[in-house]
């Protein structure tokens, strides 16, 4: 996935790119990156359908439901295909959400420490099974803070079905327009204080007035992410459960600065120790 992803970004940002038939070396690298990903799925596909008591989880869901109207299972193609796109443009983007997430706690004790209150006081029942949010109000800011500061998505595009006229310039019919959320979270004239972590400005009474579009992680309008809701409901279950229990120091070393591939990354791994932090009885572990 690493190898696909990496240059799957170079050809993104590369005037001309030579068609994937070309023999180059960079093509035969994603030919077989993709070979190694499509015979792993077919392998899970195949295997999910087979089992007599298959396991309880997206994929088997996928491959194994047969719609009243048509009474036959998806085809394997279309099962690969829409378990391959939950995996790049869900769990990729996640993950880069959850490493930033965490460094940002890291920096602020502060802050991690009443995101393990917070994730202590909640029951497990409200988090584990149908996730209750309105017990992690506190995490989900911390969680809106972090997709300010480092969007996964950091930037995303759009284009005029017609001319239209933006800002004193005409933008002609099918020009791509390129939009960064990074840079748009940053502006001073819609933030105060725009570096500095502080996920308490996502409170209700501090975001009136805001303008929409100052703060649009997973872009907006008809094509909105269709994983937002998804992601803004495990993202800070995620942290909760993690937070209650343990917490991630970052192993010093050198600078961190974010790299604006596919997903916005830490410009390197980011090695941590964990620490189990034994909770109150009352927080049922």
């Amino acid at each position: 996935m690493r190898t696909a992803l990496a240059v799957i970004n170079q050809r993104i940002w590369t005037v001309w790119a030579p068609p994937l038939a070309f023999p180059t070396r960079q093509n035969r690298r994603l030919r077989q990156a993709l070979r190694t990903l499509e015979t792993f799925l077919h392998q899970q596909i195949a295997t999910r359908r087979q089992q007599g008591e298959p396991p309880a989880d997206l994929v088997t869901w996928l491959a194994t439901r047969r719609p009243e109207a048509t009474g036959e299972a998806m085809p394997t193609p279309q099962v690969r295909d829409e378990v391959l796109t939950l995996w790049v443009a869900g769990h990729t983007t996640m993950a880069a959400a959850l490493v930033w997430t965490w460094l940002l706690l890291d920096q602020h004790p502060a802050v991690a420490d009443r995101v393990q209150k917070e994730g202590r006081q909640a029951r497990w029942e409200a988090l584990g099974t149908a996730p209750d949010l309105r017990a992690l109000p506190y995490t989900r800011l911390v969680i809106a803070e972090a997709l300010r500061l480092y969007p996964p998505t950091w930037v995303t595009a759009r284009t005029p079905v017609r001319a239209v006229e933006l800002g004193g310039y005409t933008l002609p019919a099918g020009a791509v327009l390129l939009l960064s959320p990074y840079t748009m979270h940053r502006h001073p004239a819609f933030w105060e204080a725009p570096e500095r972590y502080e996920p308490e400005r996502f409170q209700r009474e501090r975001a009136l007035g805001r303008p929409r579009y100052a703060y649009f992680p997973f872009g907006g309008g008809p094509r909105l992410c269709v994983g937002r809701g998804w992601a803004l409901q495990a993202l800070p279950v995620i942290v909760a459960l993690m937070a209650r229990t343990y917490r991630l120091r970052l192993v010093p070393g050198s600078p961190i600065w974010p790299v604006p591939a596919l997903t916005l990354r830490p410009s390197r791994a980011l090695w941590c120790t964990v620490e189990r932090q034994t909770p109150p009885q009352e927080a049922g572990i």
